[in-house]
């Protein structure tokens, strides 16, 4: 029942709003700005996460992204804007580098997708295009992944942001799992694996713990975690957690942010 009903309202948001979406090209998905320096992650390091609705919500979403980005050292964004407002609030925070991967570009010629910031450097970046597309609109939904140097180890820490498909069959959404988990497999150090998975049920819930404990991945718990739908997640593996936490006193979003403290094993 709520499948069909969100299903259904996706459909009728989506002819009335009438959108042409443009999906760009391979050379023109990424966009970097911003500057930042450090060359390693240190030993114990500040991961936040948080879907953001594309900023609607204007200053008081500011307000909340700058408290908690002052203290994080990875920030991955879902539903980032790369339009004449978020990045320049992103551009606060000095000696930090942003870098965008678009799913696609609005009517009013503004890319959306997923951001990644930190104030260490990545070495490396990478983008996933999802296999399978959103109904009406036919967009995709995109990872970005980031490979970061550690402190004292000489394994890298590769960290893979999701903005999951979401209005599809559960198949479609499982193939963007396994498309990620594919891609992260075979990698010798640690992994993060976090953001909107868009798992509103329980077949979703299952197979993402299931295919990324294929490969070594656990899913972090939160306290306190009454959230209706458990869409949003961390999953870990070769780090060693010692805080979580749930921002459910968050309204700037309808998704709460929710964030990760690690310590280098």
């Amino acid at each position: 029942m709520i499948k069909g009903l969100i299903l259904f309202l996706s459909f009728l948001t989506a002819l009335t709003a009438q959108a042409k979406y443009e999906i760009p090209d391979d050379k023109n998905v990424m966009h970097h700005f911003g500057e930042c320096r450090a060359e390693f992650l240190p030993p114990q390091f500040h991961l936040f996460v948080w879907n953001i609705k594309k900023a609607e919500a204007k200053d008081n979403w500011a307000r909340d992204f700058q408290h908690f980005v002052s203290n994080a050292d990875i920030v991955l964004i879902q539903e980032a804007m790369m339009d004449g407002y978020m990045p320049s609030v992103a551009l606060r925070h000095k000696e930090f580098c942003w870098d965008f991967a678009a799913s696609f570009i609005d009517n009013d010629r503004n890319p959306t997708g997923v951001m990644n910031g930190s104030p260490t450097v990545p070495l490396s970046l990478h983008f996933l295009r999802s296999p399978g597309r959103e109904p009406v609109i036919k967009t995709p939904k995109m990872v970005i992944v980031g490979e970061y140097a550690l402190a004292n180890m000489k394994d890298t820490l590769l960290v893979a942001n999701i903005h999951g498909l979401n209005f599809v069959k559960d198949q479609q959404n499982r193939e963007q799992i396994e498309q990620v988990a594919s891609f992260l497999k075979d990698h010798r150090g640690p992994i993060i694996f976090a953001g909107d998975f868009n798992t509103w049920n329980g077949n979703r819930l299952k197979y993402l713990d299931e295919i990324l404990g294929a490969i070594g991945l656990k899913k972090l718990p939160f306290e306190g975690d009454n959230r209706r739908f458990k869409l949003d997640h961390i999953y870990v593996r070769g780090l060693e957690a010692t805080q979580t936490d749930l921002y459910n006193d968050i309204e700037s979003s309808d998704h709460k942010p929710i964030s990760a403290d690690f310590r280098i094993r």
